[in-house]
């Protein structure tokens, strides 16, 4: 009741699109704007605060203050009180800004810059927050779906390399039973599936990954990727819990993999603290042959600009982001991959070569099969859809045939206007 009722003043408070006023600052003027910081401290916190410092060192006229909060859920509400930062980061779901007339596109302010262009930015960073043709998110972080392990473990059960396939998988988890530890970890939402499902053929939305009007779980490839991991779940071969749980889980020796998309393979190298060598690989491929991906994270936005000089400011800020330098630096501290291939290409070999997780990360955002997720409000609902029925579906609360068509039920619903709120 509280987002609808935030939703509705937002609506109310911004009746049209903002624009900001011509620049009233000089050459000798500094433009100071604050950015809203979601990671919420950790390595990806530190590292951005550590960027931000060194930014407002190297500048004259420009100067960024950052606050490290959970601007995901507290922008909407600084939005439609008329006081929100002038630049924030923000998860994948634009719609409700976008709908409000709460954000300001970035389109009229990238002029050509060699860092924010097409040619320079992964693909899947690029298409990522795009609504109307307008772009209105500039990807921060980019997290693809990999997967740690503990290394000593699979050397134990006679693993010699990482899975490719899920036919793989599945062997290596009965490998790793016989150790007598849990083989698997999985996060607790849905979109660390999403992979699995689309290379076995699904797609996000029906007729494609990131547009559409309904949804198309109930298919042969949801059938298969659903009914994979509740028969790992059955075999006692997988648990499902939060990132958190599962990477003290495997520092503790209790699992031997883990999902490790969200965090980042720094956290879960401190969660381990050198305890055990810790590698990484990209989720497998499934019957397309492939090995699919999702580029989910944060992203830039701008909420508000008071003056144009602030809203280029914070372009100056984003535009330095983008730089090799810093997308370097931003890898080597988080374990998310650089989001520009002039960043990958500037990632030291002898880093990769000691940071599994980091190369694995580059492999997936480099993929020509990784996409972004929808951005859309109405599929933010699905998601929360897919949440409860890949829950009840893997643990055995429900069916495989009765949740899958259920959710296409609901999916298709909120695709369409309706909401659960």
């Amino acid at each position: 009741m509280g987002l609808v009722m935030a939703g509705a003043v937002l609506l109310a408070a911004c009746s049209s699109s903002p624009s900001p006023p011509a620049s009233s600052t000089t050459a000798a003027k500094t433009t100071s704007f604050s950015l809203w910081e979601s990671h919420n401290g950790g390595p990806v916190g530190d590292a951005m605060s550590a960027l931000v410092s060194k930014f407002d060192a190297s500048q004259k006229q420009v100067h960024v203050t950052i606050d490290v909060t959970k601007a995901s859920t507290k922008l909407l509400a600084a939005v439609a009180a008329g006081d929100p930062p002038v630049l924030a980061e923000i998860s994948h779901y634009d719609g409700t800004y976008v709908k409000g007339h709460a954000l300001l596109s970035w389109n009229s302010l990238i002029k050509g810059d060699k860092e924010l262009s097409k040619q320079n930015l992964v693909p899947a960073v690029w298409q990522n927050g795009e609504v109307g043709g307008q772009r209105y998110r500039l990807q921060a972080d980019a997290k693809v779906s990999i997967v740690d392990y503990n290394k000593t473990l699979f050397q134990k059960a006679g693993i010699a390399a990482p899975p490719t396939t899920w036919t793989e998988l599945a062997a290596d988890a009965a490998k790793l039973k016989a150790l007598g530890v849990i083989p698997i970890g999985w996060k607790d939402s849905s979109a660390h599936i999403l992979p699995a499902f689309m290379s076995n053929g699904g797609t996000m939305l029906k007729g494609g990954n990131s547009v559409g009007t309904a949804v198309d779980f109930n298919t042969p490839a949801g059938v298969t990727t659903f009914s994979y991991f509740h028969n790992l779940y059955a075999a006692g071969e997988l648990i499902i819990d939060h990132g958190t749980t599962l990477r003290e889980d495997l520092a503790a020796g209790k699992v031997a993999m883990i999902d490790g998309t969200s965090a980042g393979y720094q956290k879960t190298l401190d969660a381990v603290g050198g305890a055990f060598p810790v590698g990484a690989f990209v989720e497998p491929g499934g019957s397309t042959g492939h090995a699919y991906n999702i580029a989910q994270g944060l992203g830039f936005v701008l909420p508000k600009a008071d003056t144009h000089a602030e809203a280029e400011a914070a372009l100056r800020f984003v535009n330095w982001w983008f730089e090799p330098a810093q997308q370097v630096y931003w890898a080597e501290h988080t374990g998310y991959p650089p989001e520009t291939k002039a960043g990958i290409a500037a990632m030291p070999k002898s880093f990769l070569a000691t940071h599994p997780g980091e190369a694995a990360t580059i492999q997936g955002v480099e993929s020509p099969y990784t996409f972004p997720r929808p951005v859309s409000d109405s599929y933010n609902e699905v998601q929360s859809a897919l949440d409860a029925t890949f829950l009840n579906i893997v643990t055995g609360k429900e069916s495989v045939a009765s949740g899958l068509a259920a959710l296409d039920k609901s999916g298709d619903s909120y695709m369409s206007g309706a909401s659960a709120l």
